[in-house]
């Protein structure tokens, strides 16, 4: 195999960058900021499983991006990611069916496969037993009953005779259990945690001796920086471009002194405040949610405003209109009431009118 100097982060970062969008395009995308950190333990894990019998045990708290940068480097190195499934019952039988079909996949179908095992998925104790086995012989003692085994000696006894090997069940069944621990490549995804890891590690040796140790540490200022201005870069037209820097830094900066207080809070009172990687994605990522819903709340306000802007625009229309229908209305009851004086005068004099005849009428009468 040709290796190739990259020369620094940048040309395998752009690289690993291509790599990710071809994975996005036919996978669950992942969302991973490629920091310098990352194209580190990238490029590490890439390189563990080129290898023979590669296998590689990665420590970290959780968040680090174990998984996710496992899978990408399983893509760029063209192997298949296999993962167990928990369900309620799931226990040691369970796990045993998938391990049949992982090495008929490994040995029947000749796939590549890298079997992503992490700490989750540690039902029983009795799992990492199992896996200890596969990194120490590359088989699982009695995993296959007698009829399955003889099947899949029938199924590889063409091609253990074209290697020119005698075709007899040990040849095929030893030439089989060789194909898959070559196709096989273990990830183990643990947390540091605790006592936990340690106790594993001295009563399954082989998770120590049979795997390449890789230890994600917390991240630098500058992966900080890197996750910060990915979240908060220029797409977002929430966050003006005179403050967008300011607050990456802000950010960065109440990690750093939640780690710094944890540290004291340990110090003082012995109790400890894991501050993971996690934590920081979960605190930039409700910052944006709550941005998100105060722009909400106050496009919300500003909508209602401008409805009883404009319900008080309508309404001031409206009584303009009827102080003019008013005026007009006005000039007429004006008129009309003049009318009205001068005829309630002619009633009047006419009334007056009346009375005199009357009285000139009694008058002659008498």
């Amino acid at each position: 195999r040709v290796y190739e100097d990259l020369q620094d982060f940048d040309a395998s970062g752009a690289l690993f960058t291509e790599i990710l969008e071809e994975y996005n395009q036919t996978h669950n995308p992942m969302n991973i900021v490629l920091f310098e950190d990352a194209l580190d333990h990238a490029t590490r894990i890439h390189r563990v499983l080129r290898m023979t019998n590669g296998h590689a045990l990665l420590v970290g708290v959780g968040g680090s991006g174990k998984q996710s940068l496992t899978r990408l480097a399983a893509f760029a190195a063209g192997c298949e990611v296999f993962e167990i499934q928990l369900c309620r019952g799931y226990d040691e039988t369970s796990f045993k069916e998938d391990l049949k079909i992982l090495y008929n996949k490994l040995g029947i179908e000749n796939k590549s496969i890298v079997f992503l095992f992490s700490e989750g998925h540690v039902v029983e104790e009795g799992f990492l037993e199992l896996v200890n086995n596969m990194l120490t012989t590359g088989q699982v003692p009695a995993l296959f009953p007698d009829d399955e085994k003889e099947a899949i000696i029938g199924n590889v006894r063409d091609e253990v005779i074209k290697s020119g090997i005698n075709p007899n069940k040990e040849n095929c069944w030893n030439y089989f259990i060789k194909k898959a621990s070559s196709n096989l490549h273990i990830v183990l995804s643990m947390s540091p945690v605790g006592e936990v890891l340690r106790t594993r590690c001295r009563n399954f040796p082989g998770l120590v001796n049979g795997t390449v140790i890789d230890w994600f540490l917390p991240w630098p200022i500058q992966a900080l920086e890197a996750v910060a201005s990915t979240f908060l870069g220029g797409e977002n037209a929430l966050i003006p471009d005179t403050h967008r820097e300011n607050l990456i830094q802000h950010i960065v900066l109440v990690h750093q002194a939640v780690i710094t207080s944890s540290t004291k809070f340990h110090t003082m009172l012995r109790r400890l405040n894991y501050v993971t990687p996690k934590n920081y994605l979960d605190f930039v990522t409700t910052f944006l949610r709550l941005l998100e819903e105060k722009d909400n709340s106050v496009l919300n306000q500003c909508n209602r405003l401008e409805v009883g802007l404009s319900k008080l625009i309508e309404a001031s229309k409206q009584i303009d209109e009827l102080k003019a229908k008013l005026e007009v209305q006005k000039i007429a009851v004006s008129a009309k009431t003049t009318s009205c004086n001068e005829l309630l005068k002619e009633i009047e004099q006419r009334e007056e009118v009346t009375k005199l005849k009357q009285k000139e009428a009694v008058k002659k009468e008498c």
